[in-house]
């Protein structure tokens, strides 16, 4: 067998001369040593040439060449097969149970070294591609065996396991390790990770351990993972990684093999059965490996595919963004191996095909690249020209791939940026110039790209139109991180770590194979739509939720393939209304609501009231009570704004609806509270509890997300002092422990979710006040006591619960409070004393701040009360909570000229919808500048104007004119008053 010095046919470019003498310096010194038995390569014209390119172009080759300098002196008289035998004879005879951590880790990383440095100066001499990549294979499983034999050598020796044979640890050990990818194939590249799957049979594992075995050989492959890829002083031996293994987020380091054949049989996906082709059992228990990947055959290699299924395995190239034609290629940062042209586009190439195919014909059951290729064109399945395109390319690439890696040892496919190191690439691969190197490899590349996009050419891409939107694989795709960037989502590997866990079934929804293929064609549909949305990332983790609770996937799937406008209504709940996406997200079923919306018809209390007492009556006590409502409450609400953003619904009528519904909630609750309390305490005879709707309920201006403000008043005129039950309390105690359960039943979190929140600082005395007040308290209190804002509050309170009786003495009390007469001047005083108090504590210019910010709705809302109360004893037609309305009355009554009722109801109708739409749309303070598609949309629409350019300069124009008004009848803020 000749040496090897005698196969040298080529070198890089040893241009760097200054590189060349330091190492050659170096080299001399490590050589002196062997100078008496070994004749220096230096010495030889073509080894010379080859050292030199080596010292100029790769600092790590030429640490190794001086750290080794036997093996490179050993090369001149010798074979390198002779040479890589002897080095992997030296693993195989390591004594295992001999070897602490340290000696096995030292001996491990020397053979690393010296077999990197022998196949590197292969590589680079001419020799064979694939030799290179098979010897380093090889290697690989050797070294991996030998450190799992290690490991479980230490582990019998402290009396956790029994060895079938002491001296060869991993013989029939039950565990097995599989080699995956390039490692499997034999075509490991220089600097490559090793992707690994290790499985065992419970059965087989003579198991003493006090710990559970799964977690004893997790911890164990744990160890073996470290002692392959820590980096010590003597280097490290393969970066290892586990993420090809089954669901790898979730399932143990070491799965059973009945584990993982029933996952392959049920949940995998066809980019899993790619990576399958290249399996095959390295280290451990090869013969439980072989009999493993034996049984999973039928899994890889399917005798009949449906449609479906081909269509599947198509899309693994479909979501790579490919266009026909030899346009230019960029060589600077291109990724020779993902990129466009690359290394990957090959190996799919033939691996699609090997998958539809291969269990039909098991010629095309091979896991070498161009060996498949060649199966392909012997079989007629691909154009011998086409191979030969790709066999070439494959080889040029796959060296390009190698010196890239064999400059620094770095685990890289991405070519440098700068021309400074393009051209020390280009010389390292033998090219004199980067023009030289470019053009070849360009030309490679465009005829990859070519082939390529003829494969399946007549399927439609599942690429996005900005690029590739791949989720195949445990890497992430760069071509699929810069498309997600480009659709506005901030963190691309979130997402595409959420749409893998789709892919690999952990939701129900998901664990059919025909509801994931369906995912698939709709995932470049479903991420377009959600980027249009108000934030695209929130916007997926609500849509995210939505699935994890959907009960069946594979209708879903169909129906949004069969209706796209479903699908982006979904997006702009999920990305524009996250109130409406908590709801859909804690309630699949509402997905009903938004098939069949039917006729909105908020204002009808009786329809309203048929819906809450159809969920009623499937509550079978209180607790079913609580959900009951809650479940009526969150899909009305969810029917109005799903209505309010499809423009079903005019923003006028939003508020009616979540009035109604509110009030309907109240009225519903009220009385099972009531009973729950008569349970133990009985009632207080002749007596009751009203209740009092303030702000924006008592309005009927409900927006979404507003609390209920609210006063509870009871009647104490009754002669009765104490309630009637077995544990009877007085008549003020049992009329707060009624309120403070009826406030729980409203604010309490269920397995439903949450109803309203509760504010009860409008009561007398606000926070300091008791929660429920006697009548006649709240009627003296209203009539002596109250501040001026009080009063103003009242001009909006409605009763909206209680008993009959009660509601009307209570309302005679609201009526003479609000219809006294006062001091005009006074209670001008009193409303520009509390705006400017207002203005210190919330004052803004920021336009969107449509509540406190001057000419906003707090100054619109004091200009109507200030007018209904200096004139409401005269003109009591014009009390009236609502603003739209009060605004009228206040018109038809002559209290409001024709200009100054036309800028308010004006004004009115832009500034309410728009505060609806924001409490819809934004949990947070709303930034125009990043306003989202949709939401601009929706906003113009909401406003009645063109275009979102206008939206602004229209809420500016009505805070204009309200504040103009607001001045001119109340007057400016900053004039003496006494308070309130």
């Amino acid at each position: 067998m000749p040496s090897f010095v005698e196969l040298i046919t080529a070198a890089p470019v040893a241009a760097d001369r200054e590189a060349v003498d330091r190492a050659v310096e170096r080299w001399r010194k490590a050589y002196e040593p062997l100078a008496g038995d070994h004749a220096d390569p230096l010495e030889h014209d073509a080894f010379r040439s080859l050292l030199e390119g080596v010292f100029a172009g790769s600092p790590y080759l030429t640490n190794l060449a001086v750290r080794e300098p036997d093996m490179v002196t050993r090369l001149l008289h010798t074979s390198a097969d002779r040479l890589f035998d002897e080095e992997i004879a030296k693993v195989r005879d390591i004594d295992l149970a001999a070897q602490n951590n340290r000696s096995i880790s030292e001996a491990l990383r020397r053979a690393k070294r010296r077999i990197a440095l022998l196949l590197g100066l292969v590589d680079l001499g001419g020799g064979d591609l694939f030799w290179v990549t098979g010897k380093l294979a090889v290697f690989a499983g050797v070294a991996v065996d030998a450190a799992l034999g290690f490991l479980l050598s230490q582990a019998a020796q402290k009396g956790e396991f029994e060895l079938a044979d002491p001296a060869n640890p991993t013989t029939d050990c039950g565990i097995a390790i599989l080699a995956m990818g390039k490692m499997g194939a034999f075509e490991l590249n220089y600097s490559s990770d090793i992707d690994l799957i290790i499985v065992y049979e419970p059965e087989k594992i003579r198991h003493l351990g006090k710990r559970n075995l799964s977690d004893q050989l997790s911890r164990m492959v744990r160890s073996l993972v470290q002692l392959m890829q820590e980096r010590t002083g003597d280097g490290y031996v393969f970066r290892t990684d586990l993420r090809l293994r089954p669901d790898p987020t979730v399932s143990p380091l070491a799965m059973t093999t009945e584990a993982a054949l029933t996952y392959y049989e049920t949940l995998a996906q066809n980019w899993e059965r790619a990576a399958m082709i290249k399996a095959r059992a390295a280290a451990g228990d090869i013969r439980l490996g072989e009999t493993f990947l034996d049984e999973l055959g039928p899994f890889i290699w399917r005798k009949s595919l449906d449609y479906a299924a081909i269509a599947d395995i198509q899309s693994i190239k479909r979501q790579i963004h490919a266009s026909k034609g030899h346009d230019s290629i960029a060589v600077a940062g291109h990724d020779i191996k993902v990129g466009r042209g690359g290394i990957r586009e090959i190996e799919f190439f033939a691996q699609t095909q090997q998958l539809i195919a291969g269990g039909r014909d098991p010629r095309l059951r091979i896991p070498g690249t161009i060996p498949a290729l060649e199966a392909l064109r012997d079989t007629e399945r691909t154009d011998p020209a086409v191979v030969d395109d790709l066999s070439r390319a494959y080889v040029h690439l796959r060296r390009v791939e190698h010196r890239l890696q064999m400059l620094d040892d770095s685990q890289t496919q991405k070519l440098p940026e700068s021309n400074e190191g393009l051209l020390r690439l280009a010389r390292f691969c033998g090219n004199e110039t980067v023009e030289a190197f470019a053009g070849e490899l360009t030309e490679h590349m465009r005829t990859v790209a070519a082939h390529y996009a003829d494969l399946f050419a007549e399927e439609p891409s599942l690429a996005g139109a900005r690029g590739n939107l791949v989720f195949t694989g445990t890497d992430d795709d760069p071509g699929t991180v810069e498309t997600l960037k480009e659709l506005g989502f901030s963190t691309p590997s979130g997402v595409i770590s959420i749409v893998k866990g789709w892919h690999a079934g952990r939701y129900r929804a998901m664990r059919t194979t025909r509801a994931r293929q369906l995912l698939t064609d709709l995932i470049p549909s479903i991420l377009e739509s959600l980027s249009e949305t108000s934030s695209p990332d929130s916007a997926l983790v609500n849509f995210d939720r939505f699935l994890a609770r959907l009960p069946a996937g594979i209708q879903f799937m169909s129906l949004l393939n069969a209706n796209r406008e479903l699908l982006d209504l979904l997006a702009r709940i999920m990305g524009t209304a996250p109130a409406l996406a908590e709801m859909l997200g804690r309630n699949a079923g509402l997905l009903d609501i938004l098939l069949d919306p039917g006729e909105a018809a908020p204002d009808d209390a009786a329809d309203m009231e048929l819906h809450c007492q159809r969920e009623l009556s499937k509550a079978e006590d209180y607790e079913g009570v609580l959900d009951a409502v809650r479940r009526f409450a969150n899909d009305r609400r969810f029917e109005i704004g799903a209505a309010m953003l499809t423009g079903q619904m005019d923003f006028d009528r939003v508020g009616d609806g979540l009035t109604l519904v509110a009030e309907t909630a109240v009225r519903t609750l009220l009385p099972s509270v009531e009973t729950e309390i008569a349970r133990r305490h009985g009632r207080v005879e002749g007596s009751g509890m009203a209740v009092i709707a303030m702000g924006k309920l008592g309005g009927g201006e409900l927006t979404f997300g507003s609390d209920l403000d609210l006063v509870f008043v009871y009647d104490d005129s009754v002669e009765a002092k104490t309630s009637d039950g077995a544990s009877p309390l007085q008549i003020g105690p049992y009329f707060t422990r009624l309120s403070q359960r009826f406030i729980s039943a409203l604010t309490a979190l269920t397995s439903e979710g949450l109803l309203y929140e509760v504010d009860m600082r409008l009561r007398p005395s606000g926070n300091k006040g008791a929660v429920a007040v006697p009548l006649s308290a709240y009627a003296s209190y209203m009539e002596n006591d109250a501040w001026t804002w009080e009063i103003m509050a009242a001009t909006r309170a409605r009763v909206i619960g209680g008993p009959v009786a009660l509601q009307a003495k209570v309302e005679n009390v609201l009526d003479g409070i609000i219809r006294r007469e006062r001091d005009t001047e006074e209670i001008r005083e009193a409303v520009l004393e509390m705006r400017e108090r207002i203005d210190r504590q919330h004052g803004t210019k920021d336009v969107w701040s449509l509540k406190h910010v001057r000419g906003g709705l707090v100054d619109l809302e004091f200009l109507i009360q200030f007018l209904t109360l200096i004139h409401a004893h005269k003109k009591p037609e014009v009390i009236c909570g609502h603003v739209t309305r009060a605004i009228q009355r206040l018109h038809a009554s002559g209290l409001l000229n024709d200009d100054d009722h036309n800028r308010l109801a004006a004004a009115y109708r832009k500034l309410k919808p728009a505060q609806t739409l924001l409490r819809l749309c934004y949990s947070h303070r709303f930034d125009a500048e990043n306003a989202s598609t949709d939401f601009q949309r929706l906003a113009a629409s909401a406003l009645g104007v063109a275009g979102f350019a206008e939206v602004e300069l229209a809420i500016r124009n009505a805070q204009k004119d309200v504040l103009q008004t607001f001045e001119m009848l109340v007057g400016k803020t900053g004039a003496s008053g006494k308070g309130e």
